[in-house]
């Protein structure tokens, strides 16, 4: 793992996006060098750091002393396929917005729409350490909110003038992953979780 590349794509698009946005869509990397050196290291702290804050930490009722935490065994599985469905759903994601640009007459590689939404969910990855304190963990849609804002910018970067076009994209992205993520929610509830002890 190179963890000077993480620390500076991670930094780079947070704190000087455009130019960052440039220097990812020029590099060479291929989907599968993402995915390893950037998206699989980086998407590991909010998938751990919610199974250390629900299940081994546990939150605390309103108005009571009870502590809630969810069953180590069906923490970890909730972990690993969280952790697979969330790699496997952004390469999906990223056949369904090539499809959603050829909507707005723009031809897009796959290497680099799926460089857009790898890169933009920086933000949500980073804030997801705030799971770890789960009476903090609903701050995390900060994160999420800045990872929006990090893919319209990548839209402009990635489609040169895009106008109302980066605008129309970007909400219909983030429509997307909110059902995306409800659609996991309701999954997990379903199959993995339990009642928590």
């Amino acid at each position: 793992m190179d963890l000077n590349y993480i620390i500076n794509h991670a930094m780079g698009i947070l704190t000087d996006t455009q130019a960052t946005w440039q220097l990812i869509y020029r590099d060479k990397a291929g989907i599968a060098q993402i995915y390893t050196k950037y998206l699989m290291p980086i998407l590991l702290i909010p998938i751990i750091g919610k199974f250390i804050g629900f299940s081994l930490i546990g939150y605390t009722l309103p108005y009571t002393n009870s502590i809630i935490r969810t069953e180590i065994p069906n923490g970890l599985r909730e972990m690993a396929l969280s952790y697979l469905f969330i790699l496997g759903f952004l390469y999906l994601f990223t056949l369904i917005l090539i499809q959603i640009m050829k909507k707005f007459e723009i031809n897009a590689e796959r290497v680099q729409v799926f460089k857009l939404l790898s890169f933009s969910a920086t933000p949500i990855c980073l804030a997801g350490v705030l799971f770890v304190f789960p009476g903090f963990s609903q701050l995390v849609i900060f994160g999420a909110a800045y990872a929006i804002y990090i893919f319209y910018q990548g839209v402009i970067e990635f489609v040169e003038e895009a106008g109302n076009q980066a605008i129309t994209m970007t909400v219909v992205a983030s429509g997307v992953v909110v059902l995306f993520w409800i659609s996991l929610e309701i999954m997990l509830n379903a199959f993995i979780r339990s009642t928590p002890i």
